[in-house]
């Protein structure tokens, strides 16, 4: 009763806490078709509270060319910077931060389109922030990766995260690369990002123990084993024929006595003397698929040959030589 009887008499009203997801909301509210004028300090308030968690770093070229349009009049208020609004009401800044920095750093508000986007969880919001990539702000496999924290989700590193994703055409095609822009455009859901990032998750138990298995792979032998047409071959026979896969790369990580003609100690030797820059994409997955069927057949390999058109086969597996698509 006296407190309420206090707040009448000196006209005090409680008032909504003054957060940035609150001033932000009050802007769009009152704004026209989401159009807000942003002042240099709500910019930089937006940029401290509300960034995107794992943020890639500001690059100050980028942060020049925005300042240079805003200075000569060519800024653009259409292209929406966008947050996503989480189920608890937090905001998180997933495209934008580079204008943003440009609009903290000049002399008076800039005009800008805000766009709210609501998700369901946190795991979709980093998704949609890995979503954007636009030709002058193409996201690295790395940032995209770190951005959905799928290394993690998936009990993998970062390193073997990264190259299973660069591998997933590979996956997505029973091995056959697919290259050149017309091949490309032909099969392009090979290479939408939500459809790596499931191969990803897909193909995370392999990979993890396949992680395992390379670990004793001294550092140029290890490099290789994780390129896209090697790390293919490896996760496609550890879930098609385990017990083999595991005696046959784990004999080539370590690399302890192997004989000579041993396809394994073969494969070795290709790898370490084949240049990784030469050679097309389909080479690289032959060269371990020759190698693994002279293995998984009992015969020696003196030397690996790729052929030009020939099939890509994997014994003991669906590819198997003769088996049908």
């Amino acid at each position: 009763m006296l407190n309420s009887l206090f707040e009448k008499s000196t006209n005090i009203k409680r008032s909504v806490p003054d957060t940035m997801e609150h001033v932000l909301r009050a802007m769009v509210a009152r704004s026209a078709n989401g159009v807000v004028s942003v002042a240099p300090g709500i910019a930089k308030r937006i940029l401290e509270e509300l960034n995107f968690p794992t943020q890639r770093r500001i690059d100050p070229s980028r942060v020049y060319d925005k300042r240079h349009a805003i200075i000569k009049g060519d800024w653009v208020e259409g292209h929406a910077i966008t947050f996503t609004e989480l189920p608890d009401g937090r905001l998180w800044l997933v495209d934008g931060q580079h204008r943003l920095t440009a609009i903290s750093e000049n002399d008076s508000p800039v005009p800008v389109t805000i766009r709210i986007v609501k998700v369901d969880t946190e795991s979709e919001a980093r998704h949609f922030y890995a979503g954007f990539d636009q030709k002058k702000s193409v996201r690295t496999d790395k940032q995209i990766l770190d951005a959905v924290g799928i290394a993690a989700e998936n009990g993998l590193s970062s390193r073997m995260a990264n190259a299973v994703y660069a591998a997933a055409p590979l996956l997505l095609n029973r091995l056959e690369p697919v290259s050149g822009s017309v091949g490309i455009k032909k099969n392009p859901d090979m290479f939408l990002q939500h459809n790596k990032l499931e191969i990803v998750q897909e193909w995370s138990k392999e990979a993890r123990e396949y992680e395992q298995i390379i670990k004793p792979a001294k550092k140029g032998l290890i490099v290789t084993m994780r390129t896209p047409g090697v790390l293919a071959v490896a996760l496609y026979t550890l879930r098609h024929q385990p017990a083999m896969a595991r005696q046959f790369w784990s004999g080539v990580a370590e690399n302890d006595g192997l004989r000579k003609n041993d396809p394994r100690a073969t494969l070795i030797s290709d790898l370490l003397t084949r240049a990784l820059s030469t050679g097309s994409i389909r080479q690289k997955v032959q060269q371990p698929a020759l190698a693994w069927n002279a293995f998984a057949e009992g015969r020696d390999l003196k030397i690996i040959k790729c052929l030009d058109g020939a099939a890509i086969t994997l014994h003991g597996t669906p590819l198997a030589k003769g088996r049908a698509a």
